[in-house]
């Protein structure tokens, strides 16, 4: 599969870039449940048909013009269906991280993420499985401080507490990542020190 250099998208038209995008566009990965992928059945399956959609969804998710809830789309088609190709390619790992990551920050459901030092969620867990980009990825988001959109009882009584923010959840990520020790406090201020902890490490050397 041809993938991208870092940071470059594709810049090919391939035959099947617009029947792609027809099904990226008919789902909202944004509104589906937060334990499953937005895709069904058929939708993979005419995914998988189509001839160079693996690389036409990698395109779409390394592209930092398309549309946030399309790049969203094509990270989890590359997530939930059976393509292969990607997976063995670093540059793709990236482009994925960063549809992720961009994703993560104006979620309308973060438990499909995880809830800081409580639980990893779906795409949390997929996030920290690719093997390159994680940490880049996740770096920018740790001076966001939008909070967190939590549902469940239980879950929204642990944010309650702590009113987590988007940076808090990306640094109990990248503490996974760099199998580092996640100290969880209540207060966005105790908090803060152990994010600048992080960073310093993430990005020492």
């Amino acid at each position: 599969m041809d993938t991208p250099k870092s940071g470059e998208p594709f810049v090919e038209e391939l035959p099947s870039r617009h029947s792609v995008l027809t099904i990226l566009d008919r789902v909202d990965p944004f509104a589906a449940p937060a334990d499953e992928p937005p895709f069904g059945e058929r939708d993979l399956r005419e995914l998988v048909e189509l001839q160079g959609a693996e690389d036409v969804l990698v395109n779409v998710a390394s592209a930092k013009d398309e549309p946030e809830r399309r790049r969203f789309a094509a990270a989890e088609a590359l997530l939930a269906g059976p393509f292969e190709s990607w997976r063995s390619s670093p540059p793709a790992h990236r482009a994925v991280a960063d549809a992720l990551a961009a994703a993560l920050v104006d979620d309308s459901s973060h438990n499909r993420w995880g809830l800081p030092g409580h639980f990893v969620g779906r795409l949390g867990r997929a996030l920290l499985s690719l093997s390159g980009g994680v940490v880049d990825a996740l770096l920018p988001l740790l001076d966001c401080p939008e909070e967190l959109i939590v549902e469940g009882s239980e879950a929204s009584t642990l944010h309650s507490t702590s009113r987590y923010r988007v940076a808090d959840l990306a640094a109990y990520l990248l503490s996974l990542q760099l199998e580092a020790p996640w100290e969880d406090h209540e207060t966005a201020e105790k908090r803060d020190r152990v994010i600048d902890s992080l960073r310093k490490r993430a990005t020492r050397g």
